[in-house]
């Protein structure tokens, strides 16, 4: 049986260098791991060791690969891999099976399948495009919103520029991101490190309701969907300051 967690699979090819050339993606070729043998979760030396042995076996056998990392839909599990050309079938499964993998991942034609190394049961896992991810797509970044003293507003004329269509009913927010928790940056800006001069001087409290259910954001998309988020906010006839 192909275990679910295959099936959400990410892959996330090394960057091209010079010990890394860009691969040609439109040959067929299969990805493999030596980690978490007999689906067991192995210490982080276990996993090293096996690694460097995979790798050691695909030089012998002159086989050109290239390091992907796979990993989980959430981003919470990875297992160091390899793309590797050249390989039959039964080679893969002879590869996964000596490395007590249960299964091992087939793209051919812009297609990822998983193959099973113990029975003939295969699986589409998607197109190799949609799969792929790099490692700014990795969610590291919470959105949050403090509330500012409305005093701000009347002190800041760089506050009123930036919210012409403001409405005396509507809150004054400030908008940002962090890697840290909402609460853990919100206490630096009142701490002023790293501090935006608005949130230091007119923070109030955080308003969780309005950014708890927003997802977590990435180092590539997070400047976008903040300045983006603080404008949904000026819409509503809030005033935001957003850097």
């Amino acid at each position: 049986m192909i275990r679910p967690e295959y099936l959400q699979t990410l892959f996330i090819p090394k960057e091209p260098g010079e010990t890394q050339p860009t691969p040609d993606w439109s040959r067929p070729f299969a990805i493999l791991t030596a980690f978490n043998p007999g689906g067991q979760l192995a210490t982080e030396e276990q996993n090293k060791e096996q690694n460097r042995l995979l790798r050691q076996k695909l030089s012998r056998g002159k086989y050109t690969k290239h390091k992907v990392d796979a990993v989980s839909r959430d981003w919470t599990h990875t297992e160091k891999s390899f793309a590797v050309w050249g390989l039959s079938h039964s080679a893969a499964t002879a590869l996964g099976l000596e490395f007590g993998q249960d299964a091992y991942f087939w793209v051919q034609d812009g297609t990822v399948h998983v193959h099973s190394c113990h029975t003939s049961e295969s699986r589409q896992v998607g197109s190799l495009e949609a799969l792929l991810r790099t490692r700014g797509d990795k969610p590291t970044r919470h959105l949050y919103v403090i509330q500012l003293d409305p005093q701000v507003y009347q002190d800041s004329r760089a506050f009123r520029e930036k919210n012409p269509d403001y409405r005396a009913q509507q809150l004054c927010l400030y908008v940002g991101t962090t890697v840290l928790s909402p609460e853990e940056r919100f206490a630096k800006h009142q701490a002023g490190t790293k501090a935006n001069r608005y949130a230091k001087k007119y923070g109030l409290k955080l308003l969780p309701d309005l950014y708890q259910n927003h997802p977590r954001l990435t180092a590539n998309n997070y400047a976008e969907r903040e300045e983006s988020y603080a404008n949904e906010l000026r819409l509503q006839g809030h005033a935001v300051w957003q850097n």
